[in-house]
C-alpha cells in the first residue's frame, strides 16, 4: 500500500518544530534564570539547526519509503544520521557561544540527548507511517467492499428471469393468433411498465412505494394472463405510507417467490396478500400466501432474492430494517419492518 508522502513530511516538518520551540524555551530560560545575555545568533543556530534537521530527516524518509527499509534498518540508518549531525551542530555552537578551546571530544559533547530527538522521530515516524498505512487499507477496504455490494446490486438488477420474459411474449403472441386484440395489446403494455421499471431504476437507488406497488400490479397483471383465476391478489396498503422510500424491485422478488412456490405449484393456485402500514413508530410490508406454507419452506426461505433483499435493507437502513420470513401451516409470509423515510413528491 503506498503511502501519502506529503503527510509524512506534514508530520516531519511538525516534529522539527516541536524540537526548535523546545531548544527556543530552553534558551530563554537560560537568560531568565542564568542571566544569560540574549543574542540573535542564538536563534539563528536553533533555526538552522532546525532546517538542516528537516532536510536530513526527509532524505531519509524518501529513501526509507523507496526502499521499504525496515524498521531495525531505520533505526541504524537515522544512529548514522545522527553520528553525523551532532559533530556538525557541536562544532557550529562552539563557534557561536566561543565559550570553549576547541577540542576533538566536544564534538561529541551532549551525544546521548541529540541522538535522542533523531530516535523519538524514527519511532514516530515508523508509528505514523504505519498509522498511515492502516488507515489507507481501511479506505481501500472499504472501497472495494463498497464496489463488491454494487456489483451484486448490478448483478441483482439483471436478474429478471429471461423465462418470464419469454412466456409474457409468447402470451403475446398467443393472443393475436387468437384474435384477442385487446388483450394483447393489454398484456403489451404491462409488459412495457414493468420492464421500463426494472431495467431503469437500480436496486441500490429509492424509490416510492407508490412506484414499487405500480410495477408488481404490472407485473401480476401479465401472470394474471398466464395463470388465469389460479392467481388471487389481495391489497392492504395504507395510503400513508405510499410516499415511504423503499429500495427498488424489493417486494417484486416476494411476489415472485409467492407465485413460483404458491400459485404455480397447486393445481388450485393461491391468494397473494400484499399489505402495507405503520406501526410501533415503522413502516410494516409484507407479501403473504395462502399456498402449501411449511412444504415450500426450502424454496421460499433460501432464494437468493431473500438474501439479496435482505443484504440491501442493511445497506440503506442498517440494522433498523428488519426481515422476518415465516413459514405457516397453511401459507408463507415474508415481513419487512423499516424506519420512516418519506420521498418530498407528492
Amino acid at each position: 500500500m503506498p503511502l501519502d508522502l506529503p503527510r509524512l513530511f506534514r508530520f516531519n516538518l511538525w516534529f522539527w518544530c516541536c524540537v526548535a520551540l523546545f531548544e527556543v524555551t530552553n534558551l530563554l530560560l537560560e537568560v531568565l534564570v542564568w542571566k544569560e545575555k540574549f543574542e540573535l545568533k542564538y536563534l539563528f543556530l536553533s533555526f538552522g539547526s532546525l532546517a538542516v534537521q528537516l532536510a536530513l530527516t526527509s532524505a531519509l524518509m524518501t529513501l526509507a519509503h523507496r526502499w521499504q527499509l525496515s524498521a531495525l534498518r531505520l533505526f541504524l540508518a537515522t544512529a548514522l544520521l545522527a553520528l553525523c549531525y551532532i559533530p556538525l551542530f557541536n562544532y557550529a555552537s562552539m563557534l557561536l557561544w566561543q565559550k570553549y578551546d576547541f577540542h576533538l571530544n566536544l564534538l561529541l559533547g551532549q551525544l546521548d540527548t541529540h541522538a535522542l530527538a533523531f530516535f523519538v522521530w524514527a519511532a514516530g515516524f515508523l508509528s505514523f507511517s504505519r498509522y498511515c498505512q492502516q488507515q489507507a487499507q481501511a479506505q481501500e477496504s472499504h472501497r472495494l467492499a463498497q464496489n463488491i455490494q454494487q456489483l451484486e446490486l448490478q448483478a441483482l438488477r439483471h436478474q429478471l428471469n429471461p423465462h418470464f420474459t419469454f412466456n409474457a411474449l409468447n402470451s403475446v403472441c398467443a393472443l393475436l393468433e387468437a384474435e384477442r386484440f385487446e388483450d394483447a395489446e393489454l398484456m403489451s403494455e404491462q409488459l412495457s411498465t414493468f420492464l421500463r421499471y426494472s431495467l431503469s431504476h437500480s436496486p441500490d437507488s429509492l424509490v416510492r412505494l407508490a412506484d414499487e406497488l405500480s410495477a408488481i400490479e404490472a407485473y401480476l397483471t401479465l401472470q394474471k394472463t398466464r395463470f388465469g383465476d389460479k392467481l388471487r391478489v389481495q391489497w392492504h396498503i395504507d395510503e400513508q405510507v405510499k410516499q415511504q422510500l423503499v429500495p427498488a424491485l424489493l417486494l417484486q422478488p416476494l411476489v415472485e417467490n409467492a407465485i413460483k412456490y404458491a400459485v404455480a405449484a397447486r393445481q388450485n393456485g393461491a391468494t397473494i396478500t400484499i399489505s402495507g402500514g405503520q406501526c410501533d413508530g415503522l413502516v410494516q410490508l409484507s407479501v403473504q400466501d395462502d399456498g402449501p406454507g411449511a412444504q415450500s419452506a426450502a424454496g421460499h426461505g433460501t432464494g437468493v432474492g431473500l438474501r439479496n433483499i435482505r443484504d440491501r435493507l442493511y445497506q440503506h437502513f442498517g440494522e433498523q430494517a428488519r426481515l422476518v420470513v415465516q413459514s405457516l401451516p397453511a401459507g408463507f409470509s415474508v415481513a419487512i419492518a423499516l424506519p420512516p423515510q418519506q420521498s418530498s413528491a407528492l
